[in-house]
């Protein structure tokens, strides 16, 4: 099981090994997103490893991160928009939605077995196809590079529980079900505080 908290990121270019990442493990982080959720399970996105010193050095200078020529390994996430188009009205917003399944399954795969990844979004996709040589139609949307690192940068800070979870309808909360420390899940945490509260109230009728 991968731990959120074992999330690791590449902090910069100086951090990244030149170590080759090995076959068998690069093959386990593909699978990772060759599974994730798919849209109507339409399955649209392919990934093109990039592992070749002047694409990478390309691709980094496209997407103005000196992370990804350093990285030994980067993953372009391409979408397949005919065939999301088939399907789904919106396809850019669905092949968006699969890509960053995909991307963060690699990424928390990648953690377990030892690496850092980046992800990158937003970029100009006409230049990145024309640089993978990708056919009409098959629209680059993400890019992950992975590497060894040394000093790797954990998840970034998020909003408390409390602060972004309710209860049955938005703004319905009971604090003390989100804030615990570790949170196992609403419906086992609103039984746990149930049974505390009417375990408090018995105490006070029986002492009163």
């Amino acid at each position: 099981m991968v731990e959120l908290d074992d999330f690791m990121s590449i902090s910069n270019f100086n951090d990244c090994r030149k170590e080759i990442i090995e076959r068998k493990k690069l093959g386990r982080v593909l699978e990772a997103g060759r599974n994730a959720p798919s849209p109507g399970n339409i399955q649209a996105v392919e990934f093109v490893v990039v592992e070749d010193e002047e694409k990478r050095h390309h691709l980094s200078e496209i997407l103005g991160d000196p992370r990804i020529s350093e990285a030994p390994s980067s993953i372009v996430l391409v979408s397949d928009m005919e065939r999301m188009r088939r399907r789904v009205s919106d396809e850019l917003g669905a092949c968006y939605a699969e890509s960053a399944a995909a991307a963060q399954n690699m990424r928390l795969l990648a953690s377990k077995e030892g690496l850092s990844s980046n992800l990158v979004t937003g970029f100009d996709s006409d230049d990145v196809a024309g640089l993978l040589k990708c056919p009409e139609g098959k629209v680059p949307l993400a890019v992950v590079s992975f590497a060894y690192c040394d000093s790797p940068v954990s998840s970034s800070d998020r909003f408390g529980m409390n602060e972004v979870c309710f209860y049955n309808e938005y703004g319905s909360q009971v604090s003390s079900v989100f804030d615990g420390f570790e949170w196992k899940g609403i419906r086992e945490e609103k039984e746990v505080y149930n049974k505390k509260v009417k375990g408090a109230i018995s105490w006070i009728r029986k002492y009163l």
